[in-house]
C-alpha cells in the first residue's frame, strides 16, 4: 500500500522592523499561487504573549521587540503542525489593546509555509525545521519610516509613542538580537527602494517551483 504524501516547504523570512518581510512574503505567496503552489504566511506578530494580566499603561510600555515577547513554544508547535499537514487555530494579536484577542483564525496546511518575523532566524527550533532561510536587510531610515507609517495607520499609535518605541526598544533590540541572525540565513536580500527586488523574488519563485516538480 502506498500513500501520496504532499511535500511541504518551510521558508523562513527574518529582518528588522520595517524591512519588508511581510511584503516579500505576500509577493511570494501571490507569485507561487500563479504556478499552482498553495501557500500560507505564518506571522510571528500573531504570537506575542497575552498581556491581560497587566494594566493598559504597562502593556504600552512592554518591550515587544525583545525575543522573549514571542510565545515561541506555541509558534513552533503550530508551525510543526502545519508542516505535518494538520490544521491550526492561529492566535490574533490586538495591537491597539496590546494583548492577544479572544478569537483565533483557522489555518489549513498548504504546500508552501512562509514564517516571517523579527525572530524567525533566532530560535534554534525554528532554524532546525526551515528548509530555506532569508534575511531582508534595509537601510535604517527607510525601515523606520515604514515602521512609523504602519504604527500610526494600522496600530493606532501616536507619533510620540512610535518615536519613543523606536529609540528605546526597536533600534537597540535590532542591533543586539535581530541583526546577528543574518548569519543564519541562506540568502540575504538588500532592499533599499520602494519596489520589491525583482530578481531575488523571481529566483525564489523558481527555486520553489523546481522543488514541487
Amino acid at each position: 500500500m502506498t500513500t501520496n504524501k504532499i511535500s511541504r516547504f518551510l521558508l523562513g523570512i527574518a529582518g528588522g522592523s520595517g524591512s519588508g518581510k511581510t511584503t516579500l512574503a505576500t509577493k511570494l505567496i501571490e507569485e507561487c499561487g500563479k504556478t499552482g503552489i498553495s501557500g500560507r504566511i505564518v506571522s510571528l506578530d500573531n504570537y506575542y504573549r497575552p498581556l491581560d494580566h497587566l494594566k493598559f499603561e504597562e502593556r504600552k510600555a512592554y518591550n515587544f521587540d525583545h525575543p522573549n515577547a514571542i510565545d515561541s513554544v506555541l509558534a513552533f508547535r503550530h508551525i510543526q503542525a502545519l508542516r505535518n499537514g494538520k490544521a491550526i487555530k492561529q492566535p490574533i494579536y490586538n495591537f491597539k489593546e496590546h494583548t492577544r484577542a479572544p478569537e483565533t483564525t483557522p489555518c489549513a496546511p498548504t504546500k508552501l509555509i512562509i514564517v516571517e518575523g523579527l525572530y524567525t532566524l533566532y530560535f534554534p527550533k525554528f532554524l532546525s525545521i526551515c528548509d530555506y532561510k532569508i534575511f531582508v536587510s534595509t537601510g535604517m531610515v527607510t525601515a523606520m519610516l515604514r515602521r512609523v507609517q504602519r504604527d500610526i495607520s494600522e496600530r493606532g499609535r501616536t507619533i510620540e509613542d512610535t518615536k519613543h518605541q523606536i529609540l528605546s526598544t526597536v533600534m537597540p533590540m535590532y542591533e543586539t538580537y535581530v541583526k546577528p541572525t543574518q548569519r543564519n540565513a541562506h540568502f540575504s536580500i538588500n532592499w533599499e527602494g520602494e519596489e520589491i527586488p525583482g530578481k531575488a523574488t523571481e529566483g525564489l519563485v523558481r527555486m520553489l517551483r523546481d522543488h514541487f516538480r
